[in-house]
């Protein structure tokens, strides 16, 4: 060992006499480099990735919020949407005290005061989600275009629209649900019409004249359904609204559903309502029929106990329902109106008003008929069942709920569809609920996020690229929001050589026109109601070039 150790060292010694003393000097800098990268230049080097790091941040930033618009977009909309929240909650309360308590519009704080409106914290949530969704849709539609791809793709609105559909963590976790399922409807529409339209693959029956009555009868008579037997599988506010309409209380309901799943009624509860409501004739009345706990049917007395004629209910049915929902349909009709189409309004706010009353008038009737005419037909089916000693059973209220919604043909054609796909999710959910109870379905974590998000990306690449699928209601709104006016300007300026010079005859044909705000139609024009909504095109020009130059110049759909 000792003699290897003395050869290493004479070994070492040789190498150091052969290196020359510059040699020496530079590999001593280069050790002094090497030394440097490992401790000094490390934190420069990370310093220097920091700052371009967040100047490519901040670039990003610069070009999804600022040059985009997204920023001036998401304000704006914010402002718009609060305003129309708020419209709607003065106007419903300024009518319910005119019908109540007309003399508390002389009190400020009994009008306006915060005790009496409690539209604020509502009002704020849906501005940051109609904000918060189109600022995010142009910021994503317009980072794709510029970064990613390079130029516009059809893929890039379905991206946007999903990553857009966050927004609605801004709404209260109420809301999840319902407008998951009606975007959910509305995706679904669109998609049916796109496979209509390009000829994959037709629905029977879907040409026919009233299949949106149809739809409209088979999805409110699960509603109605659900309203008496299974509550728990309807939104507890619209459960309530239905209630709240309909002039039977709970106490009666309850005993239908344990009647009608054989279990036995609380026979005092029941009695005792019957005593507060009717006195002691109807007592007499409801003991003829309900002699027991676990009688054959709830007598029709015991639904109404303050009188024995089935028509004075019906009637009372209509009147009270009348007088609660016309203040609302008049308030949703002439708020958006006003606030959409100011313009419309300042120019003739006569023919404003009129459309709207007569719209709120046959909404309120159709509602109203719906409402009395289910509590009839109730009655009916009672008095058919006691004269036969039938028993009772909850496909009665299906049925009910079928004959009830053909009010819906007292609706202008043009709101029977909206109303349709309105009642269609709801009754969705009801069933697919009792369907899980069942244990044949199952749930999905964040599912509500998730489908809304999916049909805001079926819906936002129909309203970019086939716009003709796309429900007229919805396109209003999306144009209202999210006009397409200067993203096409701005392509077709990009785009488009400059057209050589024409006479005045043919540009008076030629000249592109787009209109001043697109809006919705809220005053009760069935002519408004059945536009598509394009943002100043003819719905038979919906599929054709926005720009129609002479001498040849012409852009593709």
């Amino acid at each position: 060992q000792q003699q290897q150790q003395q050869q290493q060292q004479q070994q070492r010694e040789q190498q150091h006499e052969s290196h020359t003393p510059g040699q020496n000097l530079q590999q001593q800098s280069q050790d002094r480099d090497a030394l440097d990268t490992f401790t000094a230049k490390p934190s420069v080097q990370r310093r220097g990735a920091n700052r371009n790091l967040f100047a490519q941040l901040a670039r990003l930033l610069r070009i999804a919020f600022v040059d985009s618009k997204a920023l001036k977009t998401l304000f704006t909309n914010f402002v718009l949407a609060y305003n129309i929240r708020a419209g709607i909650a003065v106007l419903l309360r300024t009518l319910t005290l005119l019908a109540r308590r007309p003399a508390d519009l002389r009190s400020i704080n009994k009008w306006l005061g915060e005790g009496a409106l409690s539209f604020r914290v509502e009002a704020v949530r849906v501005g940051l989600f109609v904000g918060g969704f189109s600022g995010l849709y142009r910021a994503v539609v317009h980072v794709l275009e510029k970064i990613v791809s390079g130029k516009t793709r059809k893929w890039h609105s379905a991206v946007g629209g999903w990553f857009a559909g966050l927004s609605l963590y801004a709404m209260d976790k109420s809301w999840h649900r319902t407008m998951a399922l009606y975007m959910a409807t509305r995706a679904v529409q669109c998609g049916y019409n796109f496979a209509k339209l390009h000829g994959y693959w037709h629905f029977w029956g879907s040409d026919w004249a009233h299949g949106d009555a149809l739809l409209f009868i088979l999805s409110s008579a699960q509603v109605m359904y659900a309203y008496v037997m299974r509550p728990e599988t309807l939104p507890p506010s619209y459960y309530k609204f239905i209630v709240r309409q309909g002039p039977i209380d709970e106490v009666i309901l309850q005993a239908v559903r344990d009647n009608n799943r054989n279990r036995a009624i609380n026979l005092p509860q029941v009695m005792d309502y019957v005593q507060r409501s009717g006195g002691a004739e109807a007592v007499k009345t409801v003991q003829r029929h309900l002699t027991s706990e676990t009688p054959s049917i709830i007598p029709c007395r015991a639904l109404h106990p303050y009188t024995r004629f089935c028509s004075l209910h019906t009637l009372n049915a209509f009147k009270g329902t009348s007088r609660e929902i016309f203040p609302v349909y008049l308030s949703l009709v002439l708020v958006p109106a006003i606030v959409l189409r100011f313009r419309t309004f300042a120019k003739g706010p006569a023919d404003v008003l009129i459309k709207s009353l007569l719209s709120a008038v046959r909404s309120t009737t159709f509602l109203a008929v719906f409402c009395s005419g289910y509590q009839a037909v109730v009655c009916v089916q009672r008095e058919f069942l006691q004269h036969f000693n039938l028993r009772d059973h909850k496909l009665w209220y299906y049925f009910a709920g079928v004959i009830s919604s053909l009010s819906i043909l007292i609706e202008r054609k043009s709101r029977r569809s909206e109303l349709a796909l309105y009642a269609f999710p709801r009754a969705m959910d009801s069933l697919y609920m009792i369907l899980y109870d069942h244990q044949l379905a199952f749930r999905v974590p964040q599912g509500e996020m998730l489908l809304f998000c999916s049909a805001m990306a079926s819906v936002m690449y129909c309203y970019e690229n086939e716009s003709e699928c796309l429900s007229p209601l919805v396109a209003k709104l999306l144009d209202r929001f999210l006009p397409r006016k200067s993203r096409n300007h701005l392509a077709l300026k990009l785009a488009v050589p400059p057209p050589p010079p024409v006479s005045d005859a043919e540009d008076s044909d030629s000249r592109v026109r787009f209109a001043d705000s697109p809006s919705i139609s809220s005053s009760g024009d069935d002519a408004d109601d059945e536009t598509d909504g394009a943002v100043g095109l003819q719905p038979s020009d919906r599929n054709k070039s926005v720009l129609s130059l002479s001498g040849g110049y012409q852009i593709a759909p």
